[in-house]
């Protein structure tokens, strides 16, 4: 088990790199596929930590309650210091007609998860540099997903056997992956099936559900995964495979392509490699990527944090590479803090109650 959190936790430092390094305008034009790599890690351990719960015996209210209770304290304490924070800074720094009441509105919006549903009313991602808060609407495309998604596991395990549970919910599964994916290639390459097609297929949870989708499809099959025997050497290739998949896209994208589309295939296949990799990682042995993983777990008090402060210092000081190269070590000593004094504890006390 230990194998697969640390190479599950290196693929999330390498996510928020990307992010940071693609915000920053460094190196990665499209780091942006970062996020992408994050929905499928998300509904990998989703997936794996709801069926636990079923195992354990709940079911019902009980299990959709707790688990909506898990994802309250694992989001609410560090987004909420975040958004406070960044709005007052926001009130000392942006201008006072019209820009803080934007600013405002959109951490309302970050905060209850629907950043998103802003933006998408608003404007398109690439136009809105200014906005502290723009990078929530991905927490809203995954807590939407996750506002009906227990429930989806709750009424499938009334109705059908516990031998048949995970087959049918794989199959189900598989059906919403294939029409979210056919949807967001259409509306990807501006064809009018709905209004503002690109955006849509940006912002909106139903565009994005395939890349959270893979992730729950492989947390369903996670089991037969782990059994199935395979050569060490293939395990590593296809590990190496996915990582190459991520980089690449890293590297060669950029905010003018389709996005997400047939292109979102590549971060999202090469997550899924590297995390079938980390399922089997008793076959490869340990790998030790300590900085990586290190990075990993500081993921959300990063992402939270990184894009507000840099936002607040090109709007303070000159926009230029050194104020990117700045906010990258100053996002990780105030991640580390949040992390150590806000995450940590509050998500170990709720663990030790035992609720």
């Amino acid at each position: 088990m230990s194998g697969q959190i640390n190479l599950i936790q290196a693929l999330r430092g390498i996510s928020i790199v990307l992010v940071i390094l693609y915000h920053c305008s460094l190196f990665f034009h499209g780091g942006f596929i970062g996020v992408d790599v994050f929905f499928v890690i998300s509904g990998v351990l989703i997936t794996r930590s709801v069926l636990r719960s079923l195992g354990d015996g709940k079911s019902g209210y009980g299990l959709v309650l707790d688990f909506y209770g898990r994802r309250v304290v694992r989001l609410f304490p560090a987004l909420s210091l975040t958004t406070l924070v960044t709005a007052l800074l926001s009130v000392l720094v942006f201008s006072p007609y019209g820009e803080v009441d934007q600013i405002l509105k959109s951490a309302l919006a970050g905060a209850f998860f629907f950043a998103n549903g802003r933006f998408f009313l608003l404007n398109d991602y690439t136009s809105l540099t200014s906005d502290p808060f723009r990078h929530l609407w991905s927490l809203g495309v995954e807590e939407q997903f996750y506002l009906v998604f227990p429930i989806v596991i709750v009424l499938a395990a009334g109705i059908v056997s516990k031998t048949k549970l995970r087959k049918t919910l794989f199959i189900g599964g598989l059906l919403v992956v294939l029409g979210s994916f056919v949807l967001s290639l259409l509306l990807s390459y501006g064809i009018r099936v709905l209004p503002l097609p690109e955006r849509f297929a940006f912002y909106s949870p139903v565009t994005r559900a395939w890349q959270i989708g893979v992730g729950v499809l492989i947390g369903l099959a996670s089991e037969e995964l782990e059994a199935y025997r395979v050569k060490p050497r293939t395990v590593a290739l296809g590990v190496l495979i996915g990582f190459g998949l991520i980089l690449t896209s890293g590297i060669y994208f950029d905010q003018h392509i389709n996005y997400p589309g047939v292109f979102g295939l590549l971060p999202v296949i090469g997550a899924g490699l590297v995390i079938v990799g980390a399922l089997k990682s008793q076959q490869i042995g340990s790998i030790r990527l300590s900085l990586l993983s290190h990075l990993g777990d500081l993921s959300y008090s990063l992402y939270l944090i990184h894009w507000p402060l840099l936002v607040l210092l090109q709007r303070s000081f000159v926009d230029s590479v050194f104020v990117s190269l700045i906010s990258i070590p100053m996002s990780y000593v105030l991640a580390r803090v949040q992390y150590s004094l806000v995450e940590k504890p509050i998500i170990l006390r709720y663990s030790r109650s035992g609720m």
